[in-house]
C-alpha cells in the first residue's frame, strides 16, 4: 500500500510537471495574458518573414512569421511579429488580434480556445486519473 501511494504522489507530481512545461511551450501563459482583458483590434500586416527550417526526418517546411501593426484603446501604435503566424497571411492583410491592456506585445491573432485556456488542468487532471488507477492496480497486486 505504501508502494501505491509514494507512487500516486510521483506521478501526479511528474503529470503537473509536465503540464506546466507543455504549457510553456505552447505559449500559454503568453496567450492567456492577451485574451485576458477581451480586447481587441485591427492590425495590419507590415511583413512577413519567411523562416526555412527541417522536421527530424530532414523534411522541409517554411514557418510565415508576419509583423503585425495596430492601434491599442488608448491610442498607443504597437507592433509585434505573430509566434504562430498563418501561412496565408501577405502584406497589407488585416487581422483581428487579441491584447492586454497592460503588455499590448503579448498580442496575438490566436482567438481563445477552451483547451489552451486549461491546458494545465486537463493535463494535469488526466494525469491524475492515470496514476489512480495504475496505483489502485499497484495497491492490489501488492
Amino acid at each position: 500500500m505504501v508502494v501505491a501511494v509514494v507512487y500516486f504522489l510521483a506521478a501526479l507530481g511528474a503529470a503537473a510537471a509536465f503540464a506546466g512545461v507543455l504549457d510553456r511551450q505552447l505559449h500559454g501563459p503568453r496567450l492567456r495574458a492577451a485574451w485576458k482583458d477581451g480586447l481587441t483590434a485591427e492590425a495590419r500586416c507590415t511583413r512577413v518573414r519567411i523562416e526555412e527550417a527541417q522536421d527530424a526526418d530532414g523534411v522541409p517546411f517554411v514557418h510565415a512569421r508576419p509583423t503585425l501593426e495596430f492601434r491599442t484603446a488608448d491610442g498607443r501604435t504597437v507592433s509585434f511579429e505573430e509566434r504562430r503566424g498563418r501561412v496565408e497571411t501577405a502584406e497589407g492583410d488585416v487581422l483581428t488580434v487579441h491584447y492586454s491592456a497592460h503588455d499590448p506585445l503579448t498580442a496575438t491573432t490566436r482567438s481563445p480556445s477552451f483547451g489552451m485556456l486549461h491546458l494545465k488542468a486537463l493535463v494535469t487532471g488526466v494525469g491524475a486519473v492515470f496514476a489512480a488507477v495504475t496505483a489502485t492496480v499497484l495497491a492490489l497486486v501488492l
